[in-house]
This record gives structure tokens, sequence and C-alpha cells, in this order.
């Protein structure tokens, strides 16, 4: 294939998954992080450069300047940031004016449309995820109790709701009941607090993608931390949507779920 790839990286394994990836498609990648934990994770696998996330026009600059075309965001990017200091740059400055509701979809939408004025092209995240996305059905060998299962069922279609409502993309549920909602915190945060508020035993988490998920950013993803986070505050199941919610490093987590005694599941 050839080429360089322009990568806008958050926190977590998804951006060097997507550095693996084109490494094997022999693309070279020039990427922009916002902070230095990020960029030391992707050492060696990108060309790194790091500045404050409200400097668009110079995260545009450098992408073009380094010959990309074609542009994948991926990561973790923290709700809060929004809330805090960004340090904008004239670009930055324009797209946050134009957006008086701070929504996460709103501002990555203006950031995308941004770049692609400036003729770069914003990649679906799961062009450069293959085999990243489960199908239906039960993924490892523990099936849901029908306590379990009632509360996959339950809560599925409700996080589906607030996921368009643009709150959060994960429940945490016990007796079909809402335990908490993902916000500001994240998901890792999210289940901390549902499971403790579950009393340390029993809670389901459930993640699902936005009704019109928008496959450039912010797809739902669950990882082998993920998992950990669940069996140490005594999670009973794992459900996902099945096609649309990328688990990185997949035969991993079904392992590790298999290993807890976790239900794990793509709806």
């Amino acid at each position: 294939m050839g080429g360089t790839l322009g990568l806008i990286a958050g926190s977590g394994s998804l951006p060097i998954a997507v550095c693996e990836t084109a490494k094997k498609r022999s693309v070279a990648v020039v990427a922009v992080t916002f902070n230095e934990a990020n960029a030391t994770g992707l050492g060696g696998l990108a060309t790194v450069y790091t500045h404050p996330i409200g400097k668009v026009g110079k995260t545009i600059k450098i992408l073009k300047s380094a010959g990309a075309k074609k542009v994948v965001l991926i990561g973790k990017f923290k709700k809060a940031m929004v809330f805090t200091d960004l340090m904008l740059d004239v670009t930055g400055a324009k797209i946050m004016a134009k957006r008086i509701m701070k929504r996460d979809s709103s501002i990555m939408l203006s950031i995308i449309e941004e770049l692609e004025k400036n003729g770069l092209i914003v990649e679906k995240q799961t062009d450069w995820l293959p085999n990243f996305l489960p199908p239906k059905g039960l993924l490892g060998k523990h099936k849901p109790s029908k306590d379990v299962q009632a509360d996959f069922d339950y809560g599925f279609e409700l996080c589906k709701d607030l996921a368009g409502k643009d709150v959060g993309q994960t429940l945490i549920v016990k007796g079909e009941s809402v335990i908490a909602v993902e916000a500001v915190e994240g998901t890792d945060e999210t289940i901390e607090r549902g499971c403790r508020l579950a009393g340390g035993s029993g809670a389901v988490m459930i993640k699902t993608s936005r009704p019109k998920q928008d496959f450039r950013f912010d797809i739902p993803s669950v990882g082998l931390a993920t998992i950990e986070h669940l069996v140490s505050g005594g999670a009973s199941g794992l459900a996902v949507e099945a096609g649309r919610t990328v688990v990185v490093n997949l035969p991993e987590v079904v392992a590790a779920c298999d290993e807890a005694g976790l239900p794990f599941v793509a709806i």
C-alpha cells in the first residue's frame, strides 16, 4: 500500500494497534499526541509529535507536512479535557466558538470538518482494526446465569438510548436496576463506582455504540484493563454490542474472562 498515515492519538492501546496494522501494510505513520505518556507508547512505531489538544491548526500543519493524506483519530480522549485549559490556537478557538454545547460528538465532528476542509481524509477507525469486532453470541466458555442475562437484556436498549443522547456508552446494572452511567470519568472509573455501589458483587457491564455511530471517532471499546476492573469489582458479566464494539486483543480478553469465570457475550 505504501504512503503515510496521519494518526491523532489518545491514550490506550488502540493507537498502537493502528500503527501495527499500518506496519503490516507498509504504511508509515506520523502521530500527534497530547501528552508524553501517549507519545512514549508509540515510540518506534511512528514519528511522534506532542502538543496540547487545542492546537488544531498545528496538528493539521504537521500531518500535511509529513505527506499524510489519510488520518485516523483513535484512543481515549477524556471528556474532562473539554473543561480544562486547552491552550487553543486560532483554529482550535474557532472550533470551540462554533460549539456552545461541549458534547463529545459535536466537538469531534468539528475537528473532522476542519481536517477535511484542509484536504485530509478521516478514515473509519474500524478500517485499521481488523478482527477486533466480535460476532454475536457467547464469546467465552461461561454462559450467563438467568439473572445476569436478564440484566444484559434490560441494560442493552437503555444503554443504546443513553449513548444516542451523548451521555455515555457504558452502563453498570444489577437486579435490572441501573447502578452507574458513564459520564466524564470514563469507562474504568464507571466500573469501579458501579461495582462499589452494587456492594462488590453481582453487577454487570453493558457497552454499546451510538445508534448513529460515526466510526471515524469514539468507537466503543473494551480490553484487558476492562476485564481487570470488572474482576476487581466482583462483577458477574460483560456484554458488548456485536459488530460495533472493538475488543482489543480479542483472544486474550476471552481467555481472561474464561480464567476469571466471567460471562462475556456480544449482543
